[in-house]
């Protein structure tokens, strides 16, 4: 669904709208975390003033560089012959400067329409040094290479996304958002919800903005529309995540968003490590 038009012809890098140059200079800031806030004129002393304080609030997770995501969705019934391809691939995978982040064996789904009817899915994530060597893996890997890996009838998703932030190795649950679909100016919905929800999840101390992004590359079976915004949270425990997205602190803020944006599609999970067991 198109976003709300404006009559400037600069395109927004979030949701598909129309946005003045301003607001496109702001914007781009927010795709490198909001949790650090989002000034267009900022000066180099505040920026680091910011980011001192950032780490102060949230020290378990360090600015990232060119790294991404790749992430895998699959039939949850795949599972194990999943892990055995992924033992048998640690070392590629190690190659091409990977490292497996954890594999969730449960998403659940709390919000959306996009994967309804679908059966329960599990999901990896493999972090890469920069895009270049995620693609080069995709094409060179013994198994996942195969298009049809498992099989043709199962259709793995694969998608990759750059990364803001690089939690530590305690914090393993996570919550993934895509929204997709605009239909209100990009001023209004920061004001209205970017803001206010930041500040309720920095009190909460929730790691938002691990991924903040419209750059989605969808590398196979990507049931993610172009110009999806995708957003990446994480926490100690998954309570944690579900407890704010639960709460009433948080419920007129989501009935905005709702109201704001054309599609929503939410889940919560909890990584492991990848291992045979």
């Amino acid at each position: 669904m198109p976003g709300k038009q404006t009559t400037t012809k600069s395109k927004s890098r979030t949701f598909g709208t129309q946005t003045s140059g301003r607001e496109k200079e702001s914007l781009e800031g927010k795709e490198k975390g909001i949790q650090v806030g989002t000034y267009p004129d900022i000066t180099e002393k505040a920026a680091l003033t910011m980011e001192k304080g950032r780490r102060e609030c949230f020290p378990k997770i360090n600015k990232a560089g060119k790294e991404v995501y790749l992430f895998m969705r699959g039939k949850k019934e795949l599972i194990q012959r999943l892990k055995n391809a992924f033992i048998r691939d640690k070392r590629v995978v190690e190659n091409y400067g990977g490292r497996y982040i954890g594999l969730a064996e449960n998403l659940k789904r709390c919000e959306g329409e996009l994967y309804r009817g679908l059966p329960e899915q599990c999901l990896v994530i493999i972090e890469f040094k920069d895009m270049a060597h995620a693609e080069r893996w995709t094409q060179s890997s013994g198994s996942f290479k195969q298009r049809d890996f498992p099989s043709p009838s199962d259709e793995m998703e694969m998608f990759a996304t750059p990364v803001s932030y690089l939690p530590s190795e305690g914090l393993s649950a996570f919550q993934l958002t895509e929204m997709y679909g605009l239909q209100c100016s990009p001023s209004e919905f920061n004001e209205k919800y970017v803001s206010p929800v930041t500040q309720c999840l920095n009190k909460r101390r929730i790691y938002h903005g691990v991924v903040a992004t419209n750059h989605v590359n969808r590398l196979r079976n990507c049931m993610i529309r172009p110009d999806t915004y995708v957003l990446l949270y994480c926490a100690e425990d998954e309570c944690k995540l579900t407890d704010f997205y639960d709460s009433a602190e948080y419920r007129k803020y989501k009935d905005f968003r709702q109201m704001a944006v054309a599609e929503t599609n939410t889940c919560f999970f909890k990584l492991q490590p990848v291992t045979n067991s």
